[in-house]
């Protein structure tokens, strides 16, 4: 797919933008968030070479011959940055601390930090290619409430619908690790971005994205075409790659923080991660961190066996459903608690369902206030 290369002035102006309107949340919440859920860590050991780090990141400029297409978005996350720190008045710490503070903290920081990184546990996201209203594609969108603002209303009607415009969709969830073994590639190239730039479908999408597999990871991400093929992606490591066809009824389906399969390359690997990491700081077996990643298994689990049941094609009301109803019955976390001293109570604060044949948008949203639950979704309508 040719298209031309996005600005990087503009996409630094809108950026800064953002920042501007809140500075801590943006810059130095996620620090916070990680010495919230590792009271254990010492802060300042932690991260004492993430500057160093992020100025080498930025020097560490992939092979021409082995990534052809990164050559130019080298130099646009390069002029990007630049502007971003004019634009946003970006000091070098919070450069580093916006740009490559996870990447830091998985492949150095906790590992040379004196006595994790345990984030809230994010989302779900479904394709089924047949239900009784044709495609649906459904995501659970799951985060502290802390800087939660409703978003604007859905328009009731719309004159184009999103999925009319383009040949194949992909959406993600967080699946991050603590630890994780440092990659040769570490230039932080935009790879989710550029895929858009070189494929048109699912098959084009996935060979894309294993040829950068070094450059991308924390996240699953589900990915489908207008011809209704599909995959799941599970990417929670730089050092690894899962791909999932789907089966007879061409559904596919993807959790945060999980993997499907732990006897998998990446199952495994996610295991013994999480293993050094409880071993690094003497965590209990019966702790916070533990609690968390059984949640989030059980929460795969879930989705995955009730989708199953609900067979080849299920009615739209029953897959709703499922995402709408609070946990334990359903996906929907209401306050969710699975240890007395977690550091943050579970919330889905969205969940959205795009009918694609229906040309039509359904979103539950929490209010601001009192996070409350509506009993109907918005609907749009193309």
């Amino acid at each position: 797919m040719s298209q031309s290369m996005p600005d990087p002035r503009e996409a630094a102006r809108v950026e800064a933008e953002r920042i501007r309107t809140n500075r801590d949340q943006f810059v130095y919440h996620p620090l916070e968030r990680v010495m919230k859920d590792a009271p254990w860590v010492d802060r300042e050991s932690l991260v004492a070479g993430l500057e160093a780090f992020h100025r080498e990141r930025m020097a560490r400029v992939p092979s021409p011959a082995r990534f052809p297409e990164a050559k130019p978005w080298v130099e646009h996350v390069r002029a990007h940055e630049h502007e971003l720190r004019r634009l946003a008045e970006l000091n070098d710490r919070e450069v580093a601390l916006y740009r490559s503070l996870h990447h830091y903290l998985a492949f150095r920081g906790f590992a040379q930090a004196r006595p994790v990184l345990a984030t809230a546990e994010k989302c779900r996201v479904a394709y089924v290619p047949e239900t009784d209203q044709g495609a649906l594609h459904i995501k659970n969108v799951d985060d502290p409430p802390t800087f939660w603002k409703r978003d604007k209303p859905l328009p009731p009607r719309v004159a184009e619908y999103w999925w009319d415009k383009q040949e194949w969709a992909m959406d993600g969830v967080g699946s991050g690790l603590h630890i994780d073994d440092e990659p040769e590639e570490i230039f932080p190239l935009p790879v989710l971005t550029m895929v858009g730039h070189y494929a048109n479908d699912v098959p084009s999408v996935v060979d894309f994205l294993r040829r950068y597999s070094p450059f991308w990871g924390g996240s699953n991400n589900l990915v489908y075409d207008k011809k209704r093929r599909s995959v799941a992606i599970e990417k929670c490591s730089f050092n690894g790659i899962e791909v999932y066809e789907p089966g007879p009824d061409g559904q596919s389906h993807i959790s945060g923080m999980a993997c499907r399969d732990p006897k998998s390359s990446l199952g495994r690997y996610q295991t013994a991660k999480r293993d050094r990491y409880r071993a690094l700081f003497k965590l209990p077996e019966d702790g916070p961190d533990s609690c968390f990643w059984k949640a989030c298994d059980r929460a795969e689990q879930k989705l995955s066996s009730t989708l199953k049941r609900l067979g080849r094609r299920p009615r739209v009301e029953e897959v709703t459903r499922l995402f709408v109803t609070p946990w334990p019955d359903g996906l929907c976390k209401c306050g969710s608690k699975f240890h007395p001293n977690q550091g943050y109570l579970e919330y889905t604060l969205i969940t959205i369902a795009h009918l694609l044949d229906r040309r039509r948008s359904l979103r539950w949203q929490r209010n601001d206030d009192d996070l409350g639950w509506p009993s109907e979704p918005e609907v749009s309508q193309a």
